[in-house]
């Protein structure tokens, strides 16, 4: 029978535990590097979408701005270094800071004036309605009332599209589109009364007097007709400061010796 030593015993049984304690050791740091891995990955995984996110946003997104106007024709400069006169009850939204290949612009309502700073590589768009207006750098009007879209441009040039179809305007040029069509016919601008609002004053170079009614009626949203076909087309020549209505009808009385009668909510020149 063989006997072991009681001290050789109580080596192999320390070892054996050194042993034990290694193998734990080595297999605890194997689970903490195998932890610190996953959580390397999940925290590399958050920075790269945390700094694709700040990159698009400084690039991409930006900040978009109402300009809103009540019962006065204001003015504003956008980035880019356009002007932008927006006439009363009109709204025009655009970014703070125009992005990308494109200056792009949205009139929701109402009537303005562009003066568009020049940009061959980045041209700028408006959007009104269902039409989308195009240019580079030039003057224009654009108006967007009860769903017709009027563009009359003052210099330059001008893409006008709707529904695929498109015409380009030039100076003196103007495009009335209708809501029910998408025919785009351009014709030539007659007058300046479109300048009003920011010249405080309507311009009435050989206009009609239909015409001239017409405007008044747009612009102070009264009932004014004209009493007598043939004094339709009567020419009015001059400048009425754009005060009134009273007074603007009290200045076309004076100058063209015609009376006016007030029935019920209407107004009549004869």
């Amino acid at each position: 029978m063989d006997v072991k030593d009681e001290g050789e015993e109580d080596a192999q049984a320390s070892s054996q535990r050194l042993k034990l304690e290694v193998e734990d050791q080595q297999q605890r740091k194997k689970m903490f590097l195998l932890g610190y891995q996953f959580w390397a990955k999940i925290a590399a995984v958050f920075l790269f979408f945390g700094v694709g996110a700040w990159l698009y946003s400084s690039q991409f997104s930006t900040q978009e701005l109402l300009f809103l106007t009540k019962d006065t024709a204001q003015a504003d400069t956008l980035t880019d270094g356009s002007i932008i006169v927006l006439n009363k009850h009109s709204l025009l939204r655009y970014p703070e800071k125009f992005r990308g290949n494109q200056r792009q612009v949205w009139l929701t309502k109402g009537e303005a004036f562009f003066t568009v700073a020049p940009d061959l590589e980045k041209p700028f768009i408006i959007h009104t309605g269902s039409t989308t207006i195009k240019v580079a750098g030039t003057s224009f009007n654009v108006k967007n009332r009860k769903g017709s879209i009027e563009v009359i441009v003052e210099k330059g040039t001008v893409q006008v599209s709707k529904s695929g179809k498109m015409i380009t305007l030039s100076t003196g040029e103007k495009v009335l589109i209708k809501q029910s069509t998408v025919q785009l016919i351009k014709e030539n601008n007659a007058d300046k009364l479109y300048t009003y609002y920011r010249s405080g004053e309507f311009i009435a170079d050989g206009v009609p007097l239909w015409r001239m009614v017409e405007m008044l009626n747009e612009v102070y949203s009264s009932n004014l007709s004209i009493g007598k076909k043939g004094l339709k087309n009567r020419l009015l020549t001059g400048t009425l400061k754009n005060e009134s209505l009273e007074a603007v009808l009290a200045a076309i009385s004076r100058n063209t010796k015609l009376s006016i009668k007030r029935k019920n909510n209407q107004i009549i020149l004869y």
